[in-house]
């Protein structure tokens, strides 16, 4: 039978991994303009964003609550960098949108949404340290006891 507590943590690996890989991509594209013309970073962080969205989602509505306080707090700590994540990813797809949109100040939405792209890309290695917490914790408790 499947367990719904288990979408959670298929997804997260999603905008984790695409989050890394797109600021990376990003980072080549600004610093190396003439090597570097397409923009792939720019592409995957529309789907780092989706899939933010979707892990968040289900972190909300699927994954249990810890009883005990430590666990429980790890939990909080943990959604709360899950939505700082989420909205400066959120706030990186606009700015990049709004290059596009206006294209006279193309290279300050580019620097900007870069800027916040590299913010959401330490959020999202904080939320998933302290997701790797409280699954290796929880499961570490589990076996003490």
């Amino acid at each position: 039978m499947f367990d719904t507590a288990h979408i959670h943590p298929m997804l997260v690996h999603f905008p984790i991994a695409l989050t890394l890989l797109g600021v990376l991509m990003s980072t080549l594209r600004l610093w190396f303009p003439n090597k570097c013309h397409y923009p792939c970073g720019e592409f995957i962080l529309y789907f780092a964003t989706l899939s933010a969205i979707l892990s968040v989602i289900a972190g909300n509505n699927f994954t249990p609550n810890f009883t005990e306080p430590l666990l429980a707090h790890a939990k909080n700590v943990h959604s709360t960098f899950a939505g700082i994540t989420l909205t400066l990813l959120c706030i990186a797809s606009a700015a990049y949108i709004a290059k596009h949109i206006f294209k006279k100040q193309t290279h300050l939405f580019e620097i900007a949404g870069w800027i916040f792209y590299v913010l959401s890309a330490i959020s999202v290695s904080i939320t998933g340290f302290y997701g790797g917490s409280l699954v290796y914790n929880d499961l570490l408790h589990l076996q003490l006891h």
